[in-house]
């Protein structure tokens, strides 16, 4: 499963960095791409391993609360 996350506060490479091995961290993500551009955070994950709910969650606990 697939979704882009809009996460107004990226605005650097860190932050880039820091968003990304958030959800990377998480069991069933497969791949994650965060855009300091577009402010958008694009995952690709397994459903049945980790929810969306989870995903969102993981953002705001490093700052990082998506819109």
């Amino acid at each position: 499963m697939q979704m882009t996350l809009k996460v107004p506060k990226i605005h650097c490479d860190g932050c880039v960095s820091t968003v990304e091995s958030a959800v990377r961290r998480l069991a069933g993500v497969q791949d994650v791409s965060a855009s300091e551009l577009s402010k958008e955070v694009r995952i690709e994950f397994d459903p049945q391993q980790v929810r969306e709910e989870e995903i969102r969650k993981a953002l705001l606990l490093v700052g990082y609360p998506p819109a």
